[in-house]
């Protein structure tokens, strides 16, 4: 039994409608409150003490801008940040997040996408996906690692606690440049290149052309997988809690988990990750179509667009950490 369920069934809770633990891997399990208890004190590997390979990647395109490369980072042991955008700028990489000074002003640059990707060297990702009109924006933080099992009597049982950090899906209907915006944020652990454990968030608009004072624009936030502890939520029975353009902007609090990959034998490489991902993008009504474009007025002397946006904040992240339990 593992020291988990040792500890558990030393405080009293029924252990006996649990899986049996083998010499296999077993489906992913994600600990409860007490499990997670037993844990305490016990020692762990985090980047300070195994090899960490970081990566980036950032893509941007915009209508009318000239195309971009995609770009790509990836370090060992230290952080791998990169940017693109349509059209291009020269801004400060994340982390931190970017600052307003660095976004484009969409009134005189119009249809347009922005996208920052960064994971720190000790696995805190920060991503940025944005743009207005007619664009796509998307980003890749990641982190891997290798572990090779050690001796154990029956194989060690393996633990991964990673942290999924505030997280935005946004957007905003411009009654003046209406579009059908989407933001999306996928986070995926994978074993052995297998996700073990995933979370999506989506946010999108349904009909734009009853934006602005008209009342029956929809706007929705669908989540797959392991949800995010969001403010809003538009597939539950309360009408109350559901998208506004007056919350859209709002954040997840920061999401802790624990799993546990069920137990290896001894010499077994596994290998870990952990994939972020950010797409921000609009799309016309029907393919082939432009009403998704920034509109020109020219009495305004200026661009009227709508946007959308996908923020992963880890400024209050913390080092994923891999336990080797006996």
């Amino acid at each position: 039994m593992s020291p988990i369920r040792l500890a558990l069934a030393a405080a009293g809770f029924a252990t006996a409608c649990l899986p049996a633990w083998a010499d296999t891997p077993l489906p992913v399990h994600v600990l409860d409150s007490n499990e997670i208890g037993a844990l305490s004190g016990m020692p762990y590997l985090d980047t300070n003490s195994q090899s960490f390979k970081m990566a980036a990647a950032a893509t941007a395109s915009a209508y009318n801008k000239p195309a971009q490369t995609l770009g790509v980072q990836r370090v060992t042991g230290g952080t791998a940040a990169t940017y693109r955008g349509a059209p291009n700028s020269a801004v400060p990489l994340a982390p931190p997040m970017p600052p307003s000074s660095a976004l484009f002003e969409m009134q005189s640059t119009g249809d347009s996408a922005q996208t920052w990707a960064a994971m720190t060297g000790d696995g805190k990702p920060y991503i940025k996906a944005t743009g207005f009109g007619a664009f796509s924006a998307e980003a890749t933080a990641s982190w891997h690692t290798s572990l090779t099992i050690p001796a154990g009597a029956a194989g060690k049982e393996v633990v991964v606690r990673f942290v999924v950090p505030p997280v935005s899906v946004a957007g905003a209907t411009e009654q003046q440049g209406k579009a059908r915006w989407r933001a999306r944020m996928r986070a995926d652990l994978l074993v052995n290149g297998f996700p073990a454990w995933s979370t999506d968030a989506t946010r999108l608009t349904t009909n734009p052309e009853d934006a602005g004072s008209n009342p029956g624009e929809v706007i929705v936030l669908q989540q797959f997988g392991t949800e995010l502890p969001f403010t809003t939520n538009d597939e539950d029975a309360d009408a109350g809690n559901n998208t506004t353009m007056g919350n859209i902007n709002g954040t997840s609090t920061k999401k802790t988990v624990y799993v546990t990959l069920g137990r290896f034998a001894q010499g077994t490489v596994v290998d870990l990750s952990m994939l972020l991902r950010g797409t921000a993008t609009s799309v016309p009504a029907a393919n082939g179509g432009t009403d998704n474009r920034c509109k020109w007025d020219f009495v305004a002397d200026r661009f009227f667009c709508s946007r959308a946006t996908v923020t992963v904040d880890g400024a209050t992240g913390e080092t994923p950490r891999i336990y080797l339990l006996p």
